[in-house]
């Protein structure tokens, strides 16, 4: 699911900007710039019930931003991108596989040239059960 999930954040991110490089899973050692990297942070399970539970899953989003000459990022683009960011995830859901994700908290915060967007994702899914199964009537047999 975290794949599927990193996927789906890829595609909105590719929509508002697709002109700009997407890393998903490891970043080079000369990024482009700009460019985007996703990361899986955490996740944790808590039943429901029997049959379902809640995947609570942190992911990040860094987006490191166009440097000049000097080595420094244009404040005022980033602020744009890091706008852009929220309202891409503003309406609280992300599609997953068919399925919608709560996007339960959205944080952020520039750090030197790059933004950190943190998202805690709630996602409600079913146990797969090795149960044995129950026998089956062959025939039934009705007197009216």
């Amino acid at each position: 699911m975290i794949n599927e999930l990193i996927n789906s954040i890829n595609e909105m991110l590719v929509e508002k900007f697709p002109n700009t490089k997407i890393y998903t899973s490891k970043l080079e050692k000369e990024i482009v710039r700009p460019s985007f990297f996703i990361r899986y942070v955490t996740s944790r399970q808590a039943d429901l019930n029997r049959n379902s539970y809640m995947n609570t899953i942190t992911m990040k989003i860094i987006y490191f931003g166009p440097l000049d000459e000097l080595m420094n990022v244009d404040l005022i683009a980033q602020n744009e991108v890091w706008d852009a960011m929220r309202e891409i995830f503003s309406d609280g859901y992300i599609k997953v596989l068919g399925r919608t994700a709560k996007i339960r908290k959205l944080r952020g915060r520039a750090k030197m040239s790059e933004i950190h967007l943190k998202l805690k994702i709630d996602l409600a899914q079913d146990r797969n059960f090795n149960a044995p199964q129950s026998p089956k009537a062959g025939t039934f047999n009705f007197k009216i």
